[in-house]
C-alpha cells in the first residue's frame, strides 16, 4: 500500500512539472515574436535601380526576400520576428554586391543602399560610340583624295602597256599550237586518273562511314551509361534530402518567398542587361557602317594603286612575255611525258580502289551484325527504362504525400522500399551498360 501511494505521488508531480514547463515556453514565444515591415532603397549614381534582388537572413536560414521597383524601392514584411540579429543583401547582375550586417529590424524602417557598377551604361556605350564614328569619317574622306591621285597615275601607265602587249602576242600564237598537243594528251591521262581516284574515295568514304557508324554507336552508349549513372546517383542525393525534411522541419514560407523574390530579380536583372547589350549591339552597328564605309574607301583607295602598280608591272610583264612563250613551248613537250606517266599511275591507282571497296564491304557487314546485337540490347533497354518511368510515378505520388505532412513513419517506409527498388534497377542498367560495351568492344 505504501508502494502504491508513493508511485500515484510521482505520477502526479511529472504530469504537474511537464505542464509548467509547457505553459512557459508558449508565453516566452508569445512574447518575442511580432510582424515586421521594411523598406529598402537602391540607387546607383544617384539613380534608382529596378530590378535588384534584397534578400534579409538570420544565420543561414532566409526570413524575408524581394524586388526593387522602378522607384529602386523592396517593401519586406515579415510575419514573425523575434528582434534576433540580421544581414540585408542586395545584389544585381549589373551592379557590385552590397551587404549591412549586424541589424535588428525595426517596423517601417527605411534603409538605403548605393550601388556600384560593373560596367559600362546603355547612354555611356552610345557616346563612346559617336566619338569612334566621327574619328572613322575623318579617315574617309583622306582615303578619298589619295585614291584620286593613284587613278590619274594608273591612266599615264595603260596606254604604254599596250604596246607591249603587241609586241608579245605573235610569240603566244606559235605556243598555243604545241600547247594545244600537250593538252589533248593530258586530257586523257587526267580522265583515267579521275575514274580511278573516284572509285578509290567512294571505297575510302565506305569504309570510314562505317567506321564513323561504329564510333558514334560506341560513344552514345558509354554517354546513356553515364547519363544514368549520373541519374541514379541524383536518386540518392534526392531520396537522402527527402529522409532529411522528414525528420526536420523547414521555414517553407521565407523558403518560398526568396524563391519568388529570387526569379523576379533575376528576370527584371535579364532584361536589364538585355537592354544594355541591344544599346551596345546598336553602337557596335553604328561603328561597323561607319568603319565599313572607311574600309570600303580604303579598299578603293587600294584598288586605285593597286591598279597603278599594276599597269606598270603589265607594261613590264608584257617585254618578258614573249620571253616566257619559248619557254612554255618547252614545258608542253615536258607535258606530254607526263602525262604518259600519270595515265601509269591511274591503272596502280585503280587496283587499289578495287581492293579498298573490298575491305568497305566486309566493314558493311559488320556493322549490319552489330546493328542486330545492338537493336536486341535497346528492347532490354526499354523495359527498363518503362520501369523507371513508372518509378518515377511513384515518386511524385509518395512526395505529394510527404508535403501533406501526415503518416510520416510510413511515408518513411515506403520511401526505403521505393530507394530499394531503384537501386536493384541501377544494377540491373549497370549490367546492360556492360553488356553494350562489350559488344563494342567486340566489333573493333
Amino acid at each position: 500500500m505504501k508502494k502504491y501511494l508513493i508511485l500515484i505521488g510521482c505520477l502526479l508531480a511529472g504530469q504537474i512539472s511537464l505542464h509548467a514547463k509547457q505553459t512557459r515556453i508558449d508565453a516566452t514565444e508569445t512574447t518575442q515574436r511580432e510582424a515586421v515591415t521594411v523598406s529598402i532603397t537602391v540607387t546607383a549614381n544617384g539613380a534608382a535601380v529596378k530590378g535588384a534582388f534584397v534578400k534579409i537572413t538570420t544565420g543561414t536560414i532566409t526570413i524575408g526576400a524581394g524586388m526593387t521597383d522602378d522607384k529602386g524601392v523592396a517593401t519586406i514584411s515579415i510575419a514573425t520576428y523575434g528582434k534576433q540579429i540580421s544581414n540585408i543583401t542586395v545584389t544585381h547582375a549589373m551592379y557590385r554586391d552590397e551587404k549591412m550586417i549586424d541589424q535588428v529590424l525595426e517596423n517601417g524602417r527605411a534603409y538605403t543602399f548605393a550601388l556600384k557598377s560593373k560596367g559600362e551604361t546603355a547612354e555611356e556605350v552610345t557616346t563612346e560610340s559617336n566619338e569612334k564614328i566621327k574619328e572613322i569619317e575623318d579617315k574617309t574622306q583622306r582615303s578619298e583624295q589619295k585614291t584620286a591621285e593613284l587613278e590619274k597615275e594608273a591612266a599615264e601607265s595603260s596606254k604604254e602597256k599596250e604596246e607591249a602587249i603587241k609586241r608579245q602576242e605573235e610569240v603566244r600564237k606559235q605556243r598555243e599550237e604545241e600547247e594545244r598537243l600537250a593538252k589533248e594528251k593530258q586530257a586523257q591521262a587526267d580522265q583515267k586518273m579521275t575514274e580511278a581516284q573516284k572509285n578509290l574515295s567512294e571505297a575510302e568514304r565506305q569504309k570510314q562511314e562505317a567506321e564513323r557508324q561504329r564510333l558514334a554507336k560506341e560513344e552514345q552508349i558509354n554517354a546513356d551509361a553515364k547519363r544514368r549513372e549520373e541519374e541514379a546517383k541524383r536518386r540518392e542525393q534526392e531520396a537522402a534530402e527527402r529522409a532529411k525534411n522528414l525528420e526536420n522541419s523547414i521555414p517553407t514560407d521565407a523558403k518560398a518567398q526568396e524563391e519568388q523574390a529570387r526569379k523576379e530579380a533575376e528576370q527584371k536583372q535579364k532584361e536589364q542587361a538585355n537592354e544594355a547589350k541591344e544599346a551596345e549591339r546598336k553602337a557596335k552597328e553604328a561603328e561597323e557602317k561607319a568603319k565599313a564605309e572607311k574600309d570600303a574607301q580604303k579598299d578603293k583607295e587600294e584598288a586605285a594603286k593597286a591598279k597603278a602598280e599594276e599597269e606598270k608591272d603589265q607594261k613590264k610583264d608584257a617585254e618578258k612575255q614573249a620571253k616566257i612563250e619559248e619557254e612554255a613551248k618547252k614545258e608542253a613537250e615536258q607535258q606530254q611525258k607526263e602525262a604518259e606517266e600519270k595515265a601509269k599511275e591511274a591503272e596502280k591507282l585503280q587496283k587499289e580502289a578495287e581492293k579498298a571497296k573490298e575491305e568497305a564491304a566486309k566493314e558493311a557487314e559488320a556493322m549490319k551484325e552489330l546493328d542486330e546485337k545492338l537493336k536486341k540490347l535497346d528492347e532490354e533497354q526499354k523495359a527498363i527504362d518503362d520501369e523507371r518511368k513508372a518509378l518515377k510515378q511513384e515518386q511524385k505520388k509518395l512526395d505529394d504525400k510527404v508535403k501533406k505532412g501526415k503518416k510520416l513513419d510510413k511515408l518513411k517506409e515506403e520511401q526505403v522500399n521505393l530507394d530499394e527498388k531503384n537501386r536493384k534497377l541501377d544494377e540491373k542498367q549497370e549490367k546492360l551498360d556492360e553488356k553494350r560495351k562489350k559488344t563494342i568492344k567486340k566489333s573493333n
